[in-house]
């Protein structure tokens, strides 16, 4: 693992802008576009740049069964599956809170790689961490699931349940991959885009009546150039240089920024309770993920 530079810096401050900003992005391409062909055009945008980029360094996909599974398996629960149950609960749940609940994504993954990854195990601090981070949940969640059992609740189940996707792509893949970064993002996005274009054929999404508004149009590009591709390429970049450990506190900066971003642009309350339990959450992981482990700092994805 290098010494950061000014330049990892500067991309690090990026990836977190990215990331931070697509919730409130989502929500804007919302207005006129399905929640499934948003995806499917964030997917097809980030595959086009990053099947690009392959080429340009003269890789290409590997045609062995089963780095096809390890495509699938991260294409799903790393991009398409995520990707659409954060898009459709923000159909209901504004992009504040739909951020905050995702900052819980490392808590997950301690918990999960406690279970699966032989050489971890969870310290008391790092269960602290993850009390910490379900208790912020809770604080968010649990008060309007006791007086709205509607769809509210189930969005937020479903943006929390994008959490458990990606904690559990992120496992699997400290676990098994052991294939080059840039060739596992464009075969899991590609394996990724396909599946998002089964379900937008499956629900019959009448794409004719789309509207093509500069907005909704503007938003699938940024989505797919910038928070999907873009974002992708910089992260593989970085975490061989920074090692996961550090990188993993990116996700301390996505909740704050995503819940300004709601606020500036679209005029959402950032309440109290939200901010309460924005602290909690962002407490909770720094706490958790700053526990010693075993593991090497670097991760092979």
């Amino acid at each position: 693992m290098s010494r950061a530079t000014p330049n990892d810096v500067f991309l690090w401050l990026a990836l977190a802008a990215m990331w931070s900003s697509s919730y409130a992005v989502i929500k804007i391409g919302l207005s006129t576009i399905d929640p499934s062909v948003l995806v499917l055009g964030r997917m097809l945008v980030g595959s086009a740049v990053i099947y690009v980029a392959l080429k340009l360094a003269r890789m290409s996909l590997s045609r062995d069964p089963r780095d096809w599974l390890s495509y699938a398996i991260t294409g799903l629960l790393g991009s398409a599956l995520p990707f659409f149950l954060i898009t459709w609960g923000e159909q209901t749940v504004d992009s504040a809170l739909a951020s905050i609940l995702m900052g819980t994504v490392p808590v997950m993954t301690l918990l999960l790689a406690a279970w699966v990854v032989p050489d971890e195990s969870l310290s008391p601090r790092m269960v602290v961490g993850v009390l910490g981070g379900l208790a912020g949940i809770v604080l968010l969640v649990g008060p309007s699931a006791l007086s709205d059992f509607g769809r509210d609740v189930v969005a937020k189940i479903a943006i929390v349940g994008a959490t458990l996707c990606y904690a559990t792509s992120t496992v699997y893949i400290r676990r098994f991959v052991s294939r080059p970064a840039l060739e596992m993002a464009t075969g899991s996005m590609f394996v990724g885009t396909v599946f998002m274009a089964c379900v937008v054929a499956l629900k019959g999404a009448a794409l004719t009546s789309i509207e093509p508004t500069f907005a909704s149009l503007g938003a699938v590009l940024y989505l797919g150039l910038f928070s999907t591709a873009c974002a992708n390429l910089i992260y593989f970049h970085l975490v061989p240089r920074l090692g996961a450990t550090r990188m993993s506190q990116v996700n301390f900066a996505v909740p704050v920024g995503g819940a300004l971003l709601g606020m500036l642009l679209l005029g959402e309350v950032l309440t109290t309770l939200r901010i309460v339990a924005l602290a909690v959450i962002i407490g909770s992981v720094w706490h958790g993920t700053g526990a010693k482990r075993n593991h090497a700092t670097s991760a092979p994805y």
